[in-house]
């Protein structure tokens, strides 16, 4: 075995031990983003305080983006030193934990199991990241509703339907043709027009009695 006592960290074979930077470097070098996706694990850079902190946040200044390295690892002895004034942690809130309460109890568990449509691998996500293809057809106006397909699947409604249609045009049909037969009637004359008619009359019978007694 080669001398090492020239070497200032430690044996080379045996670096993941001794290097934490490089035992951080080897864990996250093979992660995808769809792996972590797939185990609900961090996909972005993420803020460690509640939404509108508007102060310095470590992870996101240095852009950290895995939360298993020697970065946090440190945030968490500083979080935890008592000559410190430091901040608590936040993981709390940020999961949705009721923990200003005295006795906090968490969101409801409502069962799982069976809600959702799973086969156990990870290539089928589960909700928000998975596509879940249901077995009716989308909501639009290509697609009608599976409830409408049953209702104009019955025989009394297309033969109501039919009929219907049927009849809209002979209506019209025959209401056209009865007005064109229909001769034009006369109009009576009004009221007021035949007692203007006898009293101009009744003026022209007085003037050819005046004359015949004039003469």
């Amino acid at each position: 075995m080669a001398d090492q006592s020239g070497l200032v960290a430690g044996d080379p074979s045996k670096q993941w031990e001794w290097h934490e930077a490089y035992r951080d470097l080897f864990k996250n070098m093979y992660r995808t983003t769809y792996s972590d996706m797939s185990h609900g694990r961090e996909t972005y850079v993420r803020s460690d305080f509640p939404a509108g902190y508007g102060g310095h946040c470590p992870s996101i200044r240095f852009d950290i983006l895995h939360c298993n390295t020697a970065f946090d690892r440190k945030m968490a002895l500083l979080r935890t030193d008592p000559s410190r004034d430091a901040m608590p942690s936040f993981k709390s809130n940020l999961d949705g934990v009721p923990w200003y309460t005295k006795h906090p109890c968490g969101a409801r568990k409502n069962p799982t199991k069976g809600v959702v449509p799973h086969n156990g691998t990870t290539t089928m996500l589960k909700p928000p990241w998975g596509i879940l293809t249901g077995k009716r057809d989308p909501l639009n106006y290509r697609a009608v509703p599976a409830t409408m397909k049953r209702a104009l699947s019955s025989p009394a409604l297309g033969e109501r339907s039919n009929l219907a249609a049927r009849n809209a045009g002979s209506l019209m049909a025959e209401s056209s043709s009865a007005a064109q037969l229909e001769a034009p009637k006369v109009d009576s004359p009004k009221p007021n027009m035949r007692w203007a008619d006898e009293s101009q009359d009744e003026m022209g019978r007085s003037h050819m009695l005046e004359q015949s007694q004039s003469i």
